[in-house]
């Protein structure tokens, strides 16, 4: 199973399409239930991620592999107390994963810390959420370890296969795992429901629209896999079981797209494919 599951959702109101909020601890708990039955044994979560890190806690989650990242602007200095208090709330002795939130934040003091929590066996791979792939020139050009990188990928957003960077990536032995492949919950709304911010985008938006007619939404969205073998796991990010049954309904029956269809698709600009660059409000 490719798909792991997002928990910005169990600490923080997310998303574009998420008219309930925060996930209610019914709720959650059905999903983690679920998660398990499908065989979904990841969780992505972060300390920037409101009290998700510490409701996972609450949660029996010691079957479950579990990727954190680290708060923005951290520093050395603050590394090993930040992450002590993540596994803390985690209810955790160690963490599978562990990344910078920003690239930015990176430092020779502070890859020498992650060393040493490796060494304690607190932390397994360690690595970094990017945005675009001139982040991880730069991060590579300056020598730092990556065994695991978190980036964006969907439909519209095609920069990092279009770039060669997944290739590259897998060669180097580095883990792959995507996020955003449904935009922040963009590419599950009906053209009707979307806000009038991105009226302005009417081209590539009907582009996606009138691709695949046949298909739901979801099928659409998740029909971005099959061409990307280089991946480990997909983030998908749910407020209730049943949508998490039913994008794990659709990923057993993808509808895998020629890499000439997918590119008629793809965007380079920012304001659409960046959720924090949206005027929505």
């Amino acid at each position: 199973m490719r798909l792991a599951l997002g928990t910005v959702q169990f600490g923080l109101d997310y998303g574009i399409s998420n008219r309930t909020g925060e996930v209610q601890d019914q709720e959650l708990d059905a999903i983690l239930v679920l998660a398990r039955k499908l065989g979904v044994n990841t969780l992505d979560t972060a300390q920037a991620y409101g009290k998700a890190e510490a409701r996972l806690g609450m949660c029996n989650t010691a079957d479950f592999q579990v990727i954190t990242k680290l708060s923005p602007n951290i520093d050395a200095a603050d590394l090993t107390p930040s992450l002590e208090a993540s596994l803390q709330r985690l209810a955790r002795p160690s963490v599978e994963g562990l990344l910078l939130h920003r690239s930015q934040d990176a430092s020779p003091a502070l890859f020498e810390r992650l060393a040493d929590l490796q060494h304690q066996g607190k932390v397994g791979k360690v690595g970094v959420s990017v945005y675009t792939p001139e982040e991880l020139t730069r991060w590579l050009e300056q020598g730092y370890p990556l065994e695991l990188v978190q980036l964006p990928a969907n439909l519209l957003d095609q920069r990092f296969l279009r770039t060669g960077w997944l290739d590259r990536l897998q060669a180097m032995g580095c883990e792959i795992h995507v996020r955003s492949l449904f935009l922040q919950g963009l590419l599950l709304m009906p053209p009707t429901l979307r806000p009038p911010y991105f009226d302005a985008f009417s081209e590539p938006l009907s582009r996606l629209d009138g691709w695949q007619p046949h298909l739901s939404l979801l099928h659409k969205a998740l029909a971005l896999i099959p061409a990307l073998p280089q991946v480990s796991r997909f983030v998908v990010g749910v407020c209730h079981a049943h949508e998490l049954a039913a994008i794990a309904s659709a990923y057993a029956h993808l509808h895998p797209a020629q890499d000439a269809e997918l590119a008629t698709l793809a965007c380079d600009e920012p304001a659409l494919i960046n959720p924090a660059m949206w005027r929505t409000s």
